[in-house]
């Protein structure tokens, strides 16, 4: 009863009705438990599981700069999508910070799943990327915007720094 209320809770899963929510609690098998500083995922495996927390939180970070933490995944985040559409290595390691519950399916957990939860779960995952691409667009023109306010402020000094070395 408890996982069927965290799902209410995660937007990933509001498209779904209780009976589907349902089916994946009645599984138990999508549900896995970690303790803090255990692995959710590591950098390199080639594994295609996706992971959405239900509860507790994970810190992200690079075999590269272990010690720089990327960034901190609570509730509803949304873990390992890349890899599980595309079947790509791990681009990182995510792991534990405090107990966490997360819901994992992996490639063949999904074909095995009714075709109109396949198509739900993608549904999601395309939403999903979607939002981050127009994020990501809006962060760009932001820092676009930025750099020509910057590069116009520079070019003045300039023109000033010129102007004094000439009088």
């Amino acid at each position: 009863m408890l996982i069927l209320k965290l799902l209410e809770q995660i937007p990933f899963f509001w498209e779904f009705t209780e009976e589907e929510r349902q089916i994946f609690v009645d599984s138990n098998s999508f549900f896995i438990h970690y303790q803090p500083n255990d692995l959710l995922i590591r950098e390199g495996d080639e594994d295609d599981a996706l992971l959405i927390i239900l509860e507790g939180s994970a810190l992200v970070h690079t075999n590269a700069n272990p010690e720089v933490t990327l960034a901190t995944l609570t509730s509803s985040a949304i873990i390992g999508e890349l890899s599980f559409l595309t079947k790509q290595p791990r681009t990182s390691n995510v792991v534990a910070q405090q107990e966490t519950v997360a819901f994992r399916i992996d490639g063949q957990a999904m074909k095995q799943l009714d075709p109109v939860l396949q198509l739900k779960i993608k549904d999601q995952l395309i939403r999903i990327l979607v939002d981050r691409l127009e994020q990501m667009n809006h962060a760009m023109a932001k820092q676009k915007e930025m750099n020509q306010v910057l590069a116009r402020a520079l070019a003045e000094f300039g023109a000033e720094q010129g102007e004094g070395a000439t009088s």
